[in-house]
């Protein structure tokens, strides 16, 4: 998925190097579902109108949910205007990149569990998820010059994710300094303007933590939280 991922854990007596391998191998299965620049991926077959997977079935009902409670903030039929935008790859339909990380990171939680890890911090990439115990999580600045913390984060039996326009721009257009983002407004079928920026989102799941990231970042810091989000922390960057 492009991305590195870290596993931590605690009183759990299980062989690193097999659990190594077993998560490596579920994260290879979700990107062959969901990868959009995999060509014979299920998403890419999908989009070309092929027959949809079980697998694939499940994250678009999930990625839906969030569409319509949105009302279109986040929408996952977005690939032709990413591609338009200059962060994605040539196509037209779906595009799970908004909900896959935290759709997979699930996943993984739910093998843990059946290996018997249940006090564990996962991470893949900005998605995060709590097992058990109590985990310490920092928050990145949004600064593109640079990479500090910010502040510090608890989750228990909690996940977390963060949309922000810092890492993945294109330079001003203005001379508000507002940033063109990575993050498509499905509204108007164009990026997010806005000057550097996070939004970071706790949730019961991944995939509903890292959706509603996205879809938080296009509504703005005056929209109210969710029902489904348990917290939800805005960081402006410095120049402002």
């Amino acid at each position: 998925m492009g991305c590195s991922w870290t596993l931590l854990w605690r009183d759990a007596e299980v062989d690193p190097r097999n659990l190594e391998a077993e998560i490596a191998a579920d994260l290879e299965h979700w990107e062959q579902v969901m990868s959009t620049w995999r060509e014979n991926s299920d998403l890419c077959r999908y989009n070309r109108g092929e027959t949809v997977s079980d697998d694939l079935a499940k994250v678009l009902r999930a990625a839906e949910v969030v569409r319509q409670e949105s009302g279109g903030a986040f929408d996952q039929r977005c690939l032709e205007m990413v591609h338009r935008a200059g962060f994605g790859p040539v196509g037209r339909g779906i595009d799970l990149s908004a909900i896959g990380k935290g759709y997979a990171v699930d996943r993984i939680a739910d093998l843990l569990r059946k290996r018997g890890v249940n006090d564990f911090l996962f991470q893949l990439a900005g998605e995060t998820i709590a097992g058990d115990g109590v985990w310490e999580v920092a928050l990145e600045h949004p600064d593109p010059a640079t990479s500090t913390r910010s502040q510090v984060v608890r989750l228990q039996k909690q996940a977390m994710a963060t949309s922000g326009n810092y890492r993945q721009f294109q330079p001003a257009r203005n001379a508000d300094a507002e940033v063109v983002s990575h993050i498509i407004d499905p509204r108007r079928g164009s990026p997010v303007m806005r000057k550097f920026c996070s939004v970071t989102v706790i949730a019961d799941e991944a995939a509903t933590a890292d959706a509603w990231a996205t879809a938080l970042f296009v509504l703005g810091p005056d929209h109210p939280k969710p029902v489904v989000v348990q917290k939800v922390i805005w960081q402006l960057g410095e120049k402002q």
